[in-house]
């Protein structure tokens, strides 16, 4: 007979978003069992090395952010951007962005921004073992290896999983719920029936992982940059530094539809990247050919089942926030589930989940696919050989192109919007007033405190705000008048966990007009006004979801 285990929440894959939605739920003290086919320690693709600040602001609620700005890049390993012919070639412009030693510093596109957390340019190999250990350490988390989900059956009452190990042995695990974060090719999304609705195809690239100790010295003199991207006649892709050293993730984009992958000579694909003869040595370490997409899973959810990551949409990797996004995911569902299984929500607060991620996953795929036909346009097909060649008139048009391309490329090197300006308009938990969220695209944002907006940072003393949160909801008071006990009794009476923080009202951002503000564990705004309502019941019914939202 198959053994057969409980917990009350399932998660299926331990990539990056799976263990986040795991820790999330952990924090809130709910015990969850992980199921993961790779081995302990078997490396992760290497494809995705951006940790978008937003990431990091929930990394820091873990206690690993400074593990993760800590690893992968050397201290003074720059994390510029770069557009050139080849990595020997002309540098057609540069995005300069700070090296970790450097981040104190001014004058880089991001050295404003509203966060306790700045982005950070790590690998997925690095950032992997780091939530992995802190896994280990939560004893409210059980992590399964070397094994996968093979089918679950639900009704009202939960989930029974069916998993199956490496060595064909069975298991059977009792939930209240299943959540599937096992990537593009979702066992679980595809047991639901959710179709993938997009564009599936917006091009195609071979990606080599390799070593080489030649690579670093092809920078010469130059400042050297976390990613080039190649732009000649020869060749489009680009390079990332991973350690700063000898470990590089070279990126070729394939020319047309026409071409197969095994068409695209492997070795001189790479030396038309590099602009380097039969002289530079390298070792590959992993390969893999795939194709970028925009595609969004039709539904997120099935009742006592969910999908969030790759398992519920999947972009060309422009800013990369793929999986910043499903991070993001799994963040607002653990929170949601939590709530539930903790006691001070019904489950109607579920609801919550489709109603404001699948919009903003839609948005976010769209501006990522925007970005990519901006630069196929610039580009004007195959770029000129002329881009490659000295003297003047080549000099024009390099200078020509490259002013193009920074202007086009800055915000999704420096991606402000895209990681503070998303906001949640059609939530069933949310209160809102009337004021339309300010808009926002990948570069730029406008702080606010709209209700369905993040809560703009501001730092309270030597702690960030977003440090001082309860793990439910919080009640933000800046003017010591306004009378709140009648609202938090009658949260306590509700079983509501509501926090309450009397502070100054910042002088930084300039946007917080109002006197009191409650804001969820995941930063977002749920409701503001200037005093207490005399009955705050229908509030407070409406925040655990037992309640029609107000109108």
């Amino acid at each position: 007979m198959a053994e057969t285990l409980e917990a009350p929440v399932v998660v299926a894959g331990a990539g990056p978003v799976g263990m986040s939605t795991a820790l999330f739920l952990a924090l809130q003290g709910i015990r969850v069992i992980v199921v993961e086919p790779r081995r302990p320690g078997e490396p992760p693709s290497a494809k995705c090395n951006t940790v978008a600040s937003r990431t990091l602001e929930t990394f820091r609620l873990f206690g690993v952010a400074d593990e993760v700005r800590a690893a992968g890049l050397p201290d003074d390993y720059p994390t510029d951007t770069i557009y050139c012919t080849s990595l020997t070639g002309y540098e057609l412009t540069r995005i300069k962005m700070p090296s970790r030693a450097e981040r104190s510093q001014k004058g880089f596109p991001d050295d404003n921004w509203l966060t306790p957390e700045p982005m950070v340019r790590v690998s997925q190999l690095y950032l992997e073992p780091i939530l992995f250990n802190r896994m280990r350490q939560a004893p409210e988390i059980t992590v399964i290896n070397e094994a996968r989900v093979d089918r679950f059956e639900q009704n009202a009452d939960g989930v029974t999983t069916h998993c199956v190990r490496s060595t064909g042995e069975t298991f059977i695990i009792r939930s209240r719920y299943l959540i599937g974060c096992d990537g593009g090719r979702s066992t679980i999304r595809k047991a639901l029936g959710f179709q993938l609705i997009g564009d599936a195809e917006l091009g195609r690239t071979r990606s080599s992982l390799v070593r080489s100790n030649d690579i670093r010295a092809l920078f010469g003199d130059r400042r050297p940059a976390w990613m080039s991207w190649i732009a000649s006649d020869k060749i489009r892709g680009n390079v990332v530094a991973i350690n700063g050293k000898d470990i590089w993730l070279l990126h070729r984009g394939m020319p047309n539809r026409e071409t197969a992958f095994e068409d695209l000579d492997f070795d001189q694909s790479i030396r038309d990247l590099l602009g380097v003869g039969p002289e530079l040595t390298y070792e590959v370490l992993n390969h893999e050919d795939w194709t970028g997409r925009r595609l969004v899973a039709e539904r997120f959810r099935d009742r006592n089942v969910f999908i969030a990551g790759d398992a519920a949409h999947l972009w060309v990797p422009f800013a990369g926030y793929g999986m910043n996004a499903g991070i993001a995911d799994g963040v607002n569902l653990a929170w949601l589930l939590s709530g539930v299984l903790n006691g001070w929500a019904d489950p109607a607060i579920i609801d919550a989940f489709e109603a404001e991620r699948h919009p903003i996953t839609e948005q976010v795929s769209r501006l990522a696919m925007g970005k990519v036909l901006e630069n196929a346009e610039a580009m004007g097909g195959p770029p000129p050989a002329i881009l490659r060649e000295p003297g003047s008139a080549g000099d024009q048009v390099r200078a020509i192109v490259g002013a193009r391309l920074f202007e086009m490329n800055l915000p999704q090197m420096s991606p402000e919007g895209l990681n503070f300006g998303y906001f949640y308009d059609t939530s069933p938990i949310i209160a809102y007033d009337g004021e339309k969220a300010p808009g926002y695209s990948m570069g730029d944002v406008t702080p606010s405190t709209v209700p369905g907006c993040r809560m703009p940072h501001f730092w309270v003393g030597h702690d960030s705000v977003y440090d001082l949160l309860g793990p439910v909801y919080t009640l933000l008071r800046f003017n010591p008048a306004r009378e709140v006990k009648g609202l938090v009794e009658s949260a306590e009476r509700a079983g509501l966990p509501l926090k309450v923080l009397s502070l100054e009202r910042p002088k930084s951002p300039t946007v917080f007009k109002d006197d009191l503000l409650i804001v969820r564990r995941d930063q977002h705004i749920v409701w503001r006004v200037g005093s207490v309502p005399a009955d705050p019941n229908d509030l407070l019914k409406m925040l655990a979801a037992k309640k029609r939202r107000p109108t």
